[in-house]
């Protein structure tokens, strides 16, 4: 069983909490008592930050604590279904590139192998995202989990899935064509899970409609900010006043780099080391490089201080920020995250795409 991040994804980003860790969450699930889960992981959080750990190491360390409580999960049910130990679990978006924050959701779905009985399945998976979202990983609500049949089958099922929706330009979902592109092993084969995304990646590059919908994405939420230099924010509901720097700016880093990765062959999946990678090569300048690598910090130092003020009142995370409540240094890293993300925008749209 693979637990480590993959050999080819740049940075060696699973940095283990202690050892101790990985055998008290094993036994806490076997007993069914993960909601300690969610304390020890605030915990952790606020001291990596208090230490002065950036983000992006930060986030590191939280998708590997993530990832041995799903491990601990699985091991767990494995020892009641025999089957799951031949299964892969496959885990995607932020967790897949070792980027979550505090408040990160579940999306995940299952590789089978074999014929397990239709209704053990429907029984295991439930059992799976239930007690991953008692240990503090939220139910996906686009419903991106072991738990739906569509995120779960055997390999050609996954292939011929993935591919169809991004074959289709209409074929559109929750589960978002850059999502279904960042992926890896949890446990079960990492071989197969690499192939899976290989024959994906490969797939993608061959097909100019699929290269259109992963560039149209870029321009699905507008850029927070003016011609003058002004936020624009939400101008009424529960966030009036506010912006989403998760969609609005951050998912153009995300994709953008993604964009890129694919045409010059990268295999980093992190977002960060996929600009280290394509600064190095000179896909991009070594400057604009540095740039986004600051607004990746910047954007996601700001989610994870949010995660834990909302975590710390019992409340969903969100990615929320009103730029009315900010310093003018703080405005100043806001409008460069968005400089930097428009220039990459420009970069993917003028041809730099695939």
């Amino acid at each position: 069983m693979n637990a480590s991040g993959d050999a080819d994804s740049g940075r060696e980003w699973s940095i283990r909490p202690p050892e101790r860790l990985g055998a008290e969450l094993q036994v806490m699930a076997a007993d069914g008592k993960l909601r300690g889960i969610r304390r020890t992981r605030l915990d952790l959080v606020q001291d990596w930050l208090d230490q002065g750990l950036d983000a992006e190491e930060t986030c590191r360390r939280l998708t590997a604590f993530n990832e041995d409580v799903v491990l601990a999960v699985l091991e767990a049910h494995a020892d009641r279904y025999a089957w799951l130990k031949d299964c892969t679990f496959l885990e995607f978006g932020s967790g897949g590139r070792g980027e979550q924050v505090m408040g990160s959701d579940q999306d995940n779905g299952l590789l089978v192998r074999g014929n397990p009985d239709p209704d053990e399945l429907d029984e295991a998976t439930g059992d799976i995202v239930l007690a991953l979202d008692g240990a503090g990983l939220p139910l996906c609500r686009g419903g991106i989990m072991v738990s739906s049949e569509e995120w779960r089958g055997d390999f050609d099922c996954w292939l011929e899935r993935l591919t169809g929706w991004l074959s289709n330009p209409m074929e559109k979902g929750p589960w978002q064509s850059g999502l279904i592109l960042d992926f890896r092993s949890l446990y079960g084969s990492r071989a197969e899970a690499l192939l899976l995304r290989d024959r994906l990646w490969e797939f993608v590059r061959s097909r100019p409609v699929a290269v259109r919908m992963l560039v149209d994405e870029l321009t699905q939420y507008r850029l927070p900010l003016t011609f003058y230099g002004a936020f624009i924010t939400e101008k009424s509901g529960p966030w009036h006043g506010f912006l989403d720097i998760k969609h609005s700016v951050l998912a153009h880093l995300t994709n953008g780099a993604r964009i890129l990765a694919l045409k010059y062959g990268l295999p980093e999946l992190h977002t960060c080391d996929r600009i280290r990678a394509l600064a190095a090569q000179g896909h991009v300048s070594e400057r604009h490089g540095t740039d986004m690598l600051t607004a990746w910090e910047h954007l996601q130092r700001m989610r994870l201080e949010i995660g834990l003020a909302c975590a710390e009142e019992g409340l969903s995370g969100h990615s929320y920020v009103n730029p009315s409540y900010m310093c003018k240094a703080d405005k100043k890293r806001l409008r460069d995250a968005v400089a930097a993300a428009e220039k990459l925008i420009r970069l993917v749209q003028a041809g730099a795409g695939l």
